[in-house]
């Protein structure tokens, strides 16, 4: 069975290398992916302050401020002397908390709650404090339902007994533990950039392969390769040698690339970034052939597997960061294999080598999905 598969695959593999597509899939893509390397990898980070923000008035936009690793909380700053002054240093000294302060000692009790109240539902905020006169009247208000809240009433009420200490004698001090799954996207973005352009080169060169398999089917060659010794698993399995021997040409491009075009440090050596980009041409290129197969055109296959490109890049986190998300959108960058490889790359970047078990695991898994979908979508086709 399997030397009638590797026959028919060396055949089917020389149809392909004719094609002028597979040259702008196989080589011009990939290259272009690790090329831009050396420009993303000079993108400057954006920096973020461990100082209170002073805002100059309440309408003061801070979405665009927050650092996602901290608790941001706007504080209406009533009192606006050096105690209040030092409440806001003494939160912020923590590490745990992000404030952004508004001196509004000339703002009525109306015009504070309006603009809480719009803050709470346009701005990316997950607290507000009033801070009356008289810091026991003070108000903290929650919105969402970030589990840090309780933390930061119990710390509010801490720093607001020692408010007469200057912010640089902290009150109190928390320890940020970043773990291994955790994602630093402005460390793994290059390399994220790079994949988010290769999966187009993956998810195509399954389109080729699947329009092999749509012009059999029309040129009734599927029927005349059943008459022979070969068998409907033969054929199955010449495909799946097909997009291996696919997915390897291009890892070994996109390797050529990394080692002759990229000079910038991305935090991964050359083998485990071969690693990185054979697995996932392996999930999209086949992931493409076998979600092609229940389409009746290749045009249609190739829309379909711009959808799967595009949906997965966005929803995995490869243009932007992610780690400020809901939770519900957390699950769903979970089901992307983008998603995935970003956590392996960032434990190779950790010096982390259970990467490699990480994104097999991974592969596998979706490997057998893939290949379950596969196997209704020939049976479809053979029922019509």
């Amino acid at each position: 069975m399997f030397i009638n598969a590797l026959r028919m695959a060396k055949s089917t593999a020389k149809l392909l290398l004719r094609n002028k597509a597979f040259l702008v899939i196989g080589i011009v893509l990939p290259l272009i992916a690790t090329a831009c390397m050396n420009l993303w990898n000079n993108m400057e980070k954006p920096e973020l302050k461990d100082d209170v923000y002073e805002l100059s008035s309440m309408d003061s936009q801070i979405a665009y401020q927050v650092n996602f690793n901290r608790f941001p909380i706007k504080v209406y700053d009533k009192a606006n002397n050096e105690e209040s002054i030092n409440i806001c240093n003494n939160l912020d000294a923590t590490g745990m908390f992000q404030v952004f302060r508004v001196d509004v000692s000339s703002e009525s009790d109306a015009a504070i709650m309006e603009n809480a109240e719009y803050t709470a539902m346009n701005d990316k905020v997950s607290a507000i404090i009033v801070l009356e006169s008289d810091f026991v009247d003070s108000t903290i208000y929650s919105v969402g339902e970030d589990e840090r809240f309780n933390l930061l009433v119990d710390t509010f009420d801490l720093v607001l007994k020692n408010h007469d200490v200057v912010s640089s004698e902290q009150v109190a001090t928390y320890i940020s533990v970043t773990s291994d799954d955790d994602v630093n996207y402005y460390e793994v973005r290059t390399v994220g950039f790079c994949l988010a352009i290769a999966t187009v080169a993956f998810v195509f060169g399954g389109v080729l392969v699947l329009g092999t398999i749509l012009q059999e089917k029309q040129d009734h060659v599927y029927s005349r390769i059943l008459l022979t010794k070969a068998n409907k698993a033969s054929y199955l399995l010449s495909k799946i040698i097909l997009v291996a021997g696919i997915s390897l040409f291009q890892a070994l491009v996109l390797l050529f690339g990394f080692v002759v075009l990229v000079r910038a440090d991305v935090g991964i050596t050359v083998t485990q970034f071969f690693y990185i980009v054979l697995l996932e041409g392996l999930i999209f290129n086949l992931l493409s052939v076998c979600t092609g197969l229940f389409c009746k055109s290749l045009a249609g296959s190739a829309f379909l597997s711009f959808v799967i490109w595009s949906m997965s890049a966005l929803l995995s986190g490869s243009y932007f960061d992610i780690s400020g998300a809901s939770e519900m959108y957390k699950r769903i960058a979970l089901l992307m294999p983008q998603r995935w490889a970003f956590f392996t790359i960032s434990r190779f970047q950790n010096g982390n080598s259970s990467g490699y078990s990480l994104l097999l695991c991974a592969t596998l898994a979706y490997l057998v999905i893939i290949f379950v979908i596969g196997v209704l979508g020939l049976k479809l086709n053979e029922e019509e």
